[in-house]
């Protein structure tokens, strides 16, 4: 069988990229990172160089993203087979680019196109999107580097960015036992977060830290208008005080930023993993902004928010007088 652009595998390809990326997208930016890959030859085959000879076909996300152009609309697939390997954190200064794991989507967990950094350096971070209107779809993040310095997954600083079907874990305990580790770091502007799970419930957290922490990432812009629609926020700790979100300063919300039934769920477990006394927790003496909760459900937490609830809004039925618990189902 000839794999080349007449052929009807090629078709079947730009038939699904165009589902995800339509009406119209730039350069097609092919990752497979090993030769092994039973996939290599006939990806290599269809996705070759450029009329004018500019390559198409990469063995590193790191060598997709530096070859796309910023506002271009240019789509990097990622290979299903594989661990996309970081030998270094990505920063994410260009705008309207698509990463697309190719497992056929819809995966809450154990997506099967995995971007992992596992070295050691000064900064935070596997990856760090501060540029707009981005789109990341079916990629588990992992974090396993070691060093004391590395403490999220995810750092969000921009504008209008979508995350679909993606998954934000650590890989080691390392860090897990200081309370500055959080898999998500977020101040994003107007982002849309769908289908994503935060944390995990495989490795014991030791400290009272937060999954997924609000925080300005771009200096003065403040997490903002965004929407965040049937996520899971996960963590194992034998740690009461660990949160599945928190806000780190007043100064860090504005407008409002709607939650349409996310999960907030600690695990009871053998390794020593133990119930919360608080899902989540907000910032006191906020007055620019809400986080609003729409059927929140919430599993072995004492308290959805009541720690401090300020500007913290919840549209669900309440089983106690604390009017932040979410409701637990008889």
């Amino acid at each position: 069988m000839s794999y080349n652009k007449n052929s009807w595998y090629w078709q079947a390809i730009m038939m699904q990229i165009a589902s995800q990326v339509w009406p119209l997208f730039g350069k097609i930016l092919v990752v497979v990172p090993s030769s092994t890959d039973p996939n290599y030859d006939r990806l290599k085959q269809l996705f070759d160089v450029d009329t004018d000879w500019k390559v198409r076909f990469y063995t590193t996300l790191s060598a997709a993203y530096d070859a796309a152009t910023t506002n271009a609309n240019d789509v990097i697939l990622l290979s299903w087979n594989a661990t996309h390997s970081l030998t270094a954190w990505i920063a994410w200064t260009k705008n309207r680019v698509n990463v697309i794991g190719m497992d056929g989507g819809d995966r809450l967990v154990q997506q099967w196109a995995k971007v992992q950094l596992a070295t050691a350096a000064t900064t935070a971070y596997v990856i760090k999107v501060t540029w707009v209107r981005n789109s990341f779809r079916n990629i588990k993040f992992i974090q396993a580097a070691t060093a004391a310095t590395w403490l999220n997954v995810l750092q969000e600083g921009g504008e209008g960015n979508l995350y679909k079907n993606c998954s934000f874990v650590f890989g080691v305990a390392d860090n897990l036992d200081l309370t500055t580790a959080s898999e998500v770091i977020t101040g994003s502007d107007s982002a849309t977060y769908l289908n994503c799970t935060f944390g995990s419930d495989t490795l014991l957290t030791s400290a009272a830290r937060t999954v997924f922490l609000i925080d300005q990432v771009t200096e003065s812009q403040e997490f903002k208008s965004n929407i965040i629609k049937d996520c899971i926020f996960m963590i194992s700790s034998s740690s009461a005080t660990a949160y599945l979100l928190s806000v780190a300063a007043n100064t860090d919300v504005l407008f409002t930023n709607l939650f349409i039934k996310c999960q907030f769920m600690a695990s009871i477990d053998s390794a020593g993993g133990a119930a919360l006394t608080n899902a989540i927790t907000s910032a006191s003496s906020l007055v620019k902004w809400t986080l609003n909760f729409y059927l929140p459900w919430s599993f072995n937490c004492t308290n959805f928010s009541a720690s401090d609830s300020t500007n913290v809004k919840v549209y669900a039925p309440a089983t106690s007088t604390n009017a932040f618990e979410a409701w637990i189902p008889a």
